[in-house]
Order: structure tokens, then C-alpha cells, then sequence
């Protein structure tokens, strides 16, 4: 049986690495031509593309490798069927409940290290995006039409620009008394952050506690104020970042009641759940896979079951992406969100593997 795990988990991590290259290789090209305005634009060389297409490559593979690992058990399962060594492993009595049981170890490994990959790769090369400000993250950069809002301690702050990574302009702080209550309002042209703290540029203030509607002049503070925070460029680069494009540890954070975060708590709580699910999500698109792949006949080369395999993987990547949109809106409670399609595809294959021994035991 070892043998038998070796050569299945041996041929399972060649496929799933080609496979996961030639998605990363195809979709980033894809991705830079589409925004080769905006890299060649300026000072930009050819070269560029290449720098562009690396600091995504850990966002495309975020996107896509729950479907790659199901592609690649589909592959192996193809390269059995041709090399008739599925018909082979039947006939050792190994059934398909036995093959999937094979496949798991080697398909937890590549989950979890999947994730592990994600949670340290991701979150740099999505703040070099944001440096860089190209494509989408020139979009959802922080602007007067997409603003930043975030708690720090009694305060409420907005900021509507970010010239550069350590600069945050056009903000507004609203202090608060223990009540809650609005007592101060701050205008800051333009925030600097010179190592040590953040620099205030351009102050001007209005006093509101005890104005009961009474308007009032905003005053100019010379007073060389500065930003007393914990919040630093990175805490900021984060926050301004999707949800699901930070750490497990940062997304865990923002999901905690109190903390500051640029989304809803939970929106960061289901991409928090989403992420650590996913190697049980790949489990049970094997589970649907391996009795769809089960061709013996002499003249069988498996790419029908191929085909139905991939869109089974298709139609749940688009009732998984639904989930995440009712959850991440709030139309949604997130454990429902997360556990819908995943026990829905578990049902389905649980159900083709009882079909598929059972007319294995009525063959034999």
C-alpha cells in the first residue's frame, strides 16, 4: 500500500506544480497585457511586465489553487486511465474510496503549504501593488471617492488621499469624549510619517462640545501637532488593502470587536474562516472527483470525465465566489456562507462514491 501512496502522491505533486505554473504563466500574461497601459506608462520599461506579473503571482495564486489542486487529481486520475494502471489498481483492491484516502496526505500537504505561501507572500507584494499604484490598486487606492475609515482609541479617523506610502492627506479626526459624543473635529491638508510619528501639515480645528447647533469658525493650529498612534505606513497599507489580501493574523485582528479595520468585522472573519477551510474544501472536490474518474474500459481516455470534472470544479468556484460576496456584504451570516457549498459538494460526493462501489460490488 506505501508503494502505492508513493507513486499516487509522486505524480500528484509533478501534475499539481506544472499545473499551478502554467495557470500563474497564463493568467499573469493575461493580466499584464490587460493593464500595459498603465505599466509602460511614464517611466515604465518592458521590464516592467515581469515585476508586474511577480508581485501578482501570489494574488493570482490565492484566486485560483483550491481549482488547481482538484485539476491536477483530475490529471492523475487522466494518466492512470491512459496507462490502464487504473484498471490495475482496482484489481489490487483499491477501491475508489481507497484512492481517495491515498491522495489525502498529498493533498492536505499542498493545501496547507498553499496557505502558508499565501499568509507570508501576499501581503508584501500586495503593498509593493499599492506603492506602485497600477491597475487595480490605483482604483482602490485610498481617494475622495473610496476614503479610509478607522478607529484609533477614543477617535475617529478619514483620510480621502494617499499621495505616497508614508503620507496620508485631506484627513478629518473626530475626537470623542467616554460617551462617544463628538467633541472635536481636526482638518489635516496632509499627514507625513518621518520614522517616528506622523506630521501634521496644515492644521485646523473646530470645538463642538457645547455648540448645540451654534455654528463656529474653524481655527488655524499652528501648534506643530503631530498624529499620536500606533497605526505606521505597513498598519496602514493593510487597512487599505481587501480583506482577503492580508495575513491570518491581520485578518483574525480586524475580526476582533474594537479593532480597526477599512471592512465590516465580518467581512475580515469569513475570509479569515475561507482561507483555513480550504484544504478541507480541495478534500471534497476530491471526493466528487475520484468517482467521476473512475473509466476502465479499454477504449476509455478519461477526457470526458475530464471535462465533467472541471465543471463541477467551475461550479463550485462560482457558488463558493456567491457565498463570499452575500458574507463579505452582509446579506449573509458567515459560518451559512463558508459551510453551504462545502457541505453541498460533500452530499454530492459522498453520493457518487456510494454509486460508484456499489456498482463496483454488483460488477464483481
Amino acid at each position: 500500500m506505501f508503494k502505492f501512496l508513493t507513486y499516487l502522491s509522486r505524480n500528484y505533486i509533478t501534475i499539481w506544480l506544472s499545473t499551478v505554473f502554467g495557470f500563474l504563466l497564463l493568467i499573469g500574461l493575461l493580466d499584464s497585457l490587460a493593464n500595459g497601459g498603465d505599466i509602460l506608462s511614464g517611466d515604465g520599461k518592458f521590464t516592467d511586465t515581469f515585476r508586474y506579473m511577480f508581485y501578482r503571482a501570489p494574488v493570482i495564486f490565492d484566486r485560483i489553487f483550491v481549482f488547481t489542486l482538484v485539476v491536477a487529481a483530475l490529471l492523475v486520475f487522466v494518466r492512470l486511465i491512459r496507462n490502464h494502471e487504473l484498471v490495475a489498481l482496482l484489481g489490487f483492491g483499491i477501491s475508489v474510496t481507497k484512492q481517495i484516502l491515498l491522495l489525502t496526505p498529498i493533498v492536505l500537504a499542498c493545501s496547507f503549504g498553499s496557505i502558508l505561501f499565501i499568509n507570508f507572500a501576499m501581503p508584501p507584494a500586495v503593498r509593493a501593488l499599492q506603492a506602485w499604484g497600477i491597475g487595480e490598486y490605483k482604483i482602490k487606492n485610498i481617494t475622495d471617492q473610496n476614503p479610509l475609515w478607522m478607529e484609533d482609541g477614543s477617535s475617529i479617523i478619514r483620510a480621502a488621499g494617499r499621495p505616497g506610502m508614508n503620507e496620508l492627506s485631506n484627513m478629518e479626526i473626530f475626537e470623542r469624549d467616554e460617551n462617544g459624543t463628538v467633541t472635536k473635529s481636526i482638518f489635516v491638508e496632509l499627514a507625513v510619517y518621518d520614522g517616528r510619528g506622523w506630521v501634521l501639515k496644515n492644521v485646523q480645528k473646530i470645538d463642538i462640545e457645547g455648540a448645540d447647533g451654534e455654528a463656529r469658525k474653524a481655527e488655524i493650529d499652528n501648534s506643530g501637532r503631530r498624529w499620536e498612534t500606533i497605526h505606521t505606513p505597513a498598519t496602514i497599507a493593510r487597512l487599505a488593502a481587501e480583506p482577503r489580501d492580508i495575513s491570518l493574523r491581520d485578518m483574525r485582528n480586524f475580526s476582533e470587536k474594537g479593532n480597526s479595520g477599512a471592512k465590516p468585522r465580518f467581512a475580515y472573519n469569513f475570509w479569515f474562516w475561507h482561507r483555513w477551510t480550504r484544504p478541507l474544501a480541495a478534500l471534497i472536490l476530491l471526493l466528487c472527483a475520484a468517482p467521476i474518474m473512475q473509466r476502465t474500459g479499454r477504449q476509455d481516455t478519461g477526457d470526458r470525465a475530464l471535462l465533467a470534472g472541471l465543471a463541477l470544479g467551475f461550479i463550485f468556484l462560482i457558488i463558493d465566489g456567491a457565498m463570499a460576496t452575500f458574507a463579505t456584504t452582509g446579506g449573509m451570516v458567515v459560518s451559512w456562507a463558508i459551510l453551504f457549498p462545502l457541505a453541498l459538494f460533500a452530499l454530492f460526493g459522498a453520493f457518487l462514491v456510494i454509486q460508484t462501489e456499489s456498482l463496483g460490488l454488483r460488477r464483481g
